[in-house]
């Protein structure tokens, strides 16, 4: 699997994580959803984002980038990505542990961070806005 599968794959179980979320909020609340069911609710609907986003950037990128540079991007990122989606998703209680909503986050920074490198490294005037839209995204992960 390439690492854009794994993205896509771990964004189905991130959206589907949310969606669940949110009827069962509606289900069990009636109205009364308390400040940190709405918080973490909100915070996956960030993660959702953030991610669709990172998977349009990469594949803009792999249609650009040489050779040498898509050998950079690392695979394993996007592997740990779904993995802890995968284990949100799988999770007994239903409630998404602080520790696994702080290793999603690390988790896209690294993904960030990487296809910054790439994006740096072929150094031509079309990776200026994709290098200004994976700022953005660094800017835009919330704080957890």
């Amino acid at each position: 699997m390439s690492s854009l599968e794994y993205q896509t794959d771990a964004l189905k179980l991130l959206h589907e994580l949310h969606s669940n979320r949110r009827i069962r909020n509606t289900d069990n609340h009636k109205g009364s959803i308390p400040v940190s069911e709405r918080a973490r609710e909100s915070l996956l609907a960030r993660f959702v984002d953030i991610l669709s986003q990172i998977i349009a950037i990469e594949q803009d990128l792999i249609k650009s980038l040489s050779a040498e540079m898509k050998f950079l991007l690392r695979h394993k990122d996007s592997v740990d990505l779904k993995n802890i989606c995968l284990r949100m998703s799988l999770s007994e209680s239903g409630h998404e542990s602080d520790r696994n909503l702080k290793e999603l986050r690390i988790c896209l920074q690294l993904i960030v961070n990487n296809l910054l490198s790439a994006v740096r490294g072929e150094n031509n005037l079309s990776s200026t806005g994709t290098t200004l839209r994976l700022m953005s995204i660094s800017i835009k992960l919330p704080d957890i």
